[in-house]
């Protein structure tokens, strides 16, 4: 028998220390299998490995109902409980770490602010059992409250408006052409009008059902930021003119960076403040769907959320074509929230069209969530969820382009993608799924490669792609 498994708080549980005590036994066996020069031994360490991972989802439901027994409002979890649930991880015998996964720094890692709402597994389950009880959902450990979150993407955005405000003064000051008073008007009018005008420009809910009155005080503000923008070009254009001291290409292109920086950082914001209302609307279904149920089936629905789960948990590992077990593998180190949140966040950036496709304006934008195992990310349809795991196959970028392209491709009801991806010479005869497939490996070259200025993809495919994501209007 392997080391043993304790969770203290569940150490006098029956059912907890049950499913650890097979677990031990189940690993015990493995080992010696594992560790046998017999060809028939490494046979049956693959297969005793096999049903060790399927104890995964014993131990996570044992555990579950141990701290539902007492109906909590909230579901919580400790360190132990949490290397467990969102990593896989046992103990040093049974799931031995690669010598780059810090438990504490994992554990400690926070999710990056932006336009996705990430959660843990840990959270996830937390989650389910807010809406299914009707409590409040709790804060993630690796997060922010949405109230926060929002407050700091408009200082954010404060400070991106005042160092692109300074520059723009840089430019215009050399060529002397406008007055202090007209430069200070046209900052000021791109500043204070920019989230005013992005909601008209998206036509939002808040801006589809304002009164009259409302809604042309909106519409003269996007006219204001428009004619500022018109203003702003043509004084970048005499920059670039002037004689003495011209604007060069490079200084150009930093500043037009920095802009657009605003500009999108605008559009987060709104979505952020959109998303608000659709989670809320979501939790509020799944609580009246639960709200005649006794605690006991509240308890068996939970269950029934995470088997569901389960199914698409094992979609990432496929897609890769490795190994299909939860349980933390010794040759990967985990990703860390931090880095992958503000990986996914800069490929948002890359391909804003993604929040403009229909699923996303009836079901707002999809969660993601870090899920245990290793593999590719992959999008849940029936969920809305982006899912990532945590042990990255190849590379954490590409398992989180393949996650969002996957999204992409799911998402894409209108068809604007598939028409025109399948019509690639090399796609000619491709079955449904195989075209999917290839669109995956696509995409992720054409997010973290093309769209960064490196010709990577053949030509027909390149032309295709300019095509597909070409700027849509942006729509909520």
């Amino acid at each position: 028998m392997a080391a043993k498994i304790e969770f203290k708080r569940w150490e006098n549980v029956p059912e907890v220390v049950n499913v650890t005590e097979e677990i031990c036994k189940l690993a015990g066996k493995y080992l010696q299998y594992a560790s046998s020069n017999k060809s028939e031994d490494k046979s049956q360490a693959r297969k005793t490995w096999g049903q060790l991972s399927d104890k995964y989802w014993d131990l996570l439901f044992a555990i579950l109902d141990a701290q539902t027994e007492s109906f909590p409002s909230e579901l919580v979890f400790d360190d132990q409980e949490r290397l467990f649930i969102n990593f896989g991880f046992l103990n040093d015998e049974i799931t031995p770490r690669n010598k780059n996964f810090d438990a504490a720094l994992a554990l400690g890692s926070k999710f990056s602010l932006g336009v996705f709402g990430y959660r843990a597994f840990s959270d996830f389950i937390a989650d389910c059992w807010g809406m299914i009880t009707g409590n409040p959902l709790p804060t993630s450990p690796s997060g922010v409250k949405t109230e926060e979150k929002l407050k700091i993407l408009d200082e954010r955005l404060l400070s991106l408006q005042e160092q692109r405000n300074s520059e723009l003064l840089k430019i215009i000051s050399r060529s002397k052409n406008m007055t202090g008073g007209d430069v200070e008007s046209l900052v000021s009018d791109m500043s204070k009008t920019l989230i005013s005008a992005t909601k008209v420009t998206m036509r939002n809910k808040e801006y589809r059902e304002a009164k009259e009155d409302v809604k042309q005080a909106m519409s003269q503000n996007r006219f204001r930021y428009n004619e500022a923008e018109r203003i702003m070009e043509t004084q970048l254009s005499i920059a670039q003119k002037d004689e003495e001291d011209p604007l060069g290409l490079p200084e150009l292109e930093v500043f037009t960076a920095l802009h657009e920086s605003t500009k999108i950082l605008a559009r987060k914001i709104i979505y952020c403040q959109q998303e608000s209302d659709k989670l809320r609307r979501r939790a509020e279904k799944i609580t009246q769907g639960c709200v005649q149920f006794s605690q006991q089936m509240m308890r068996k629905e939970l269950k029934n959320m995470l088997v569901k789960k389960k199914e698409y948990m094992a979609v990432p590992a496929k897609a890769a074509r490795c190994e299909q077990s939860l349980l933390c593998p010794q040759d990967a180190e985990p990703v860390l929230y931090a880095a992958a949140s503000r990986a996914i966040e800069e490929m948002s950036d890359l391909d804003m069209n993604m929040f403009a496709v229909p699923r996303i304006r009836m079901y707002g934008i999809p969660q993601v969530i870090f899920i245990p195992g290793q593999g590719f990310g992959t999008y849940d349809w029936a969920d809305h969820t982006i899912l990532l795991p945590v042990f990255p196959t190849t590379s954490a970028e590409k398992a989180i382009a393949y996650g969002v392209g996957t999204f992409r491709w799911d998402s894409d009801e209108d068809r604007v993608l598939k028409n025109a991806y399948e019509t690639i010479k090399d796609n000619k005869g491709k079955s449904i799924l195989e075209m999917a497939t290839s669109f995956y490996k696509d995409y992720f070259l054409w997010i973290t490669k093309e769209k960064k200025g490196y010709r990577i993809l053949p030509r027909d495919t390149h032309k295709t792609f300019l095509q597909m994501f070409a700027p849509r209007k942006q729509e909520d």
